[in-house]
């Protein structure tokens, strides 16, 4: 699989990151500061999520 810093949430969702790497997908997620205002995800940093806005 490539490298998960330069992939959105989305994206490794469809190369099946979730079920492969489960506990390294929670710390992409915990504590969210960021949420996609394209999918509804929410993640640490922005730079997972396609359209990230703060809250």
């Amino acid at each position: 699989m490539s490298d998960k810093k330069e992939k959105t949430l989305c994206a490794l969702e469809k190369e099946g990151y979730i079920k492969s790497n489960t506990l390294e997908f929670i710390k992409l997620i915990s504590p969210a500061r960021y949420f996609c205002k394209n999918c509804g995800r929410s993640a640490v940093k922005e730079d997972n999520l396609c359209k990230p806005q703060q809250f």
